[in-house]
């Protein structure tokens, strides 16, 4: 999703995010991440949308929305469980979000980064979502999708939240 349908989406940031070191990020991960997900990174600082998910910033200021301290911790998680397969295994599991009850939003690294898809999981059940990123945020906040894993009042109506 290009800048400007974020922008349409999530109404217009309130402040520019601090700037991303995204070849940092692939060094790290050995991969770089999907588009639209570089994109909205670019566009807003870290935020909460549906007044429930977290979508994680490689620059967040606080560290529990802050990607880079946050993904790991996820990925130890996610290796702990039976049947989850974590990167850097192909596919498996990277972080993107979490949400305010403690379930990780994930890609399914399968193919090309602009074709992972979106999985859910609270480490005792998980959801799929064969989409992409911001297919998914999209049809989180307009209700077309409802993921099972999350409570029946989510998303909530309020405006998404960025870290000040």
């Amino acid at each position: 999703m290009p800048p400007d349908e974020w922008i349409d989406l999530l109404g217009a940031p309130e402040r520019r995010p601090d700037p991303v070191d995204w070849d940092a990020v692939k060094a790290r991960l050995g991969t770089p991440l999907p588009t639209d997900y570089v994109h909205l990174a670019e566009a807003y600082p870290p935020l909460i949308v549906g007044g429930y998910v977290r979508i994680l910033h490689p620059t967040a200021r606080a560290g529990f929305m802050n990607w880079m301290s946050q993904a790991p911790k996820a990925l130890r998680a996610v290796r702990r469980q039976p049947g989850l397969r974590a990167h850097p295994e192909r596919p498996g599991l990277l972080p993107w979000g979490t949400t305010l009850g403690g379930d990780h939003c994930l890609w399914y690294t399968g193919g090309e980064p602009d074709e992972w898809t979106v999985v859910i999981t609270d480490l005792r059940q998980s959801w799929s979502y064969d989409g992409n990123f911001s297919t998914f945020i999209r049809k989180f906040l307009t209700a077309e999708l409802r993921c099972p894993i999350f409570p029946d009042d989510v998303p909530g109506g309020s405006k998404p939240f960025q870290e000040p």
